[in-house]
């Protein structure tokens, strides 16, 4: 979150948009005319995940503020792909949107080889909806209980450390990448296929720490089988006090940026781009959608069309200069 608004500075979080005013006939119309039929929120991600129910949050919240019917489409697997070009496939309208992830917008481009998108030409943001916290957790009963445990272990015995991230290439594998070159650190990184089979690793002793996102694993730490060393952002996490905050303005902390974004079509109408980020900007304040955020433990963000345009766009760069320095190939 610091980082966002060093980057967009004077940005005040969820705020009231103000009245579009001077809209062209067109553009006018346009907002007179929509939506004229079903509106769909494709998630690229399987049913019940935190994308998924922010997802159905958005279909909900739109539904509400428009007087439409709005269904979620989940399209899975692929990395994302599958779901990015089912969106590319329908009209440029404003009735399909996508939640898309930084690895949909940012990072594929730089690690597939055949992806059949521009996550900067192809889509055009309606909002930056939420940041995903991550932590540092390591297995209660182990060793570790601090981040500098971890690093003492890893100078005392290099390459015998081992942390688990979720997936090869996302953000916490380049940021965890990133903060062993920064640090000069050996130790191993082990990818697995989500949270659930890395945690339950953990916990059995196979390896030593796990870089997660928060919601993922906060029931095993309010169970007490993980222990939060750190959080890999400027902001703590209340319940956890003792997981040390990261300071984003150190090029050698452990910081993670991570964001889901509600997308369109590029060429989609931007009074009806606008009339969809007002919905979603004024149901963020509902009882229902903070209640969802904090159990998910997300940051809302709700960046307006432009500024989240800019802040995108920032964030391809960046990850360009990660991939490239990470070493990794395109797939």
């Amino acid at each position: 979150m610091q980082r966002i608004r060093r980057q967009l500075a004077g940005l005040a979080l969820l705020t009231c948009l103000a009245p579009i005013a001077g809209l062209g006939t067109a553009q006018a119309q346009a907002q007179a005319d929509w939506p004229k039929r079903t509106m769909k929120v494709v998630v690229p991600y399987p049913a019940g995940g935190t994308a998924d129910a922010m997802g159905r949050m958005v279909a909900n919240k739109l539904g509400q503020a428009l007087k439409a019917s709005v269904v979620v489409e989940n399209i899975p697997g692929g990395a994302t792909v599958p779901g990015a070009l089912a969106v590319m496939r329908e009209p440029a309208d404003g009735h399909t949107l996508f939640m898309a992830s930084d690895g949909t917008l940012n990072i594929n481009r730089w690690l597939l080889k055949d992806v059949r998108y521009d996550g900067d030409r192809d889509f055009t943001p309606v909002t930056v909806l939420n940041s995903y916290p991550h932590w540092l957790i390591v297995n209660s009963q182990g060793p570790y209980k601090s981040l500098d445990d971890l690093v003492k272990a890893m100078r005392a015995k290099p390459g015998k450390v081992s942390i688990s991230v979720n997936t090869i290439g996302g953000s916490a594998h380049l940021a965890l990448d990133n903060w062993r070159r920064q640090n000069g650190l050996d130790f191993e990184i082990v990818p697995y296929r989500g949270s659930p089979p890395a945690v339950t690793d953990l916990i059995g002793g196979h390896t030593d720490a796990h870089m997660d996102v928060v919601g993922s694993s906060i029931a095993h730490a309010r169970s007490g089988r993980v222990l939060p060393v750190a959080v890999l952002q400027d902001k703590p996490v209340k319940e956890f006090p003792k997981a040390i905050a990261q300071d984003p303005k150190d090029p050698k902390a452990l910081v993670v940026q991570s964001n889901l974004s509600v997308v369109v079509r590029s060429g989609t109408p931007q009074a009806v781009v606008d009339r969809i980020y007002a919905a979603l900007q004024a149901g963020a304040k509902d009882a229902d959608v903070v209640k969802t955020m904090d159990t998910l433990s997300l940051d809302a963000v709700l960046l307006e069309p432009a500024k989240a345009k800019a802040f995108l766009l920032e964030e391809t760069r960046r990850y360009g200069v990660l991939v490239e320095k990470s070493g990794l190939e395109k797939q």
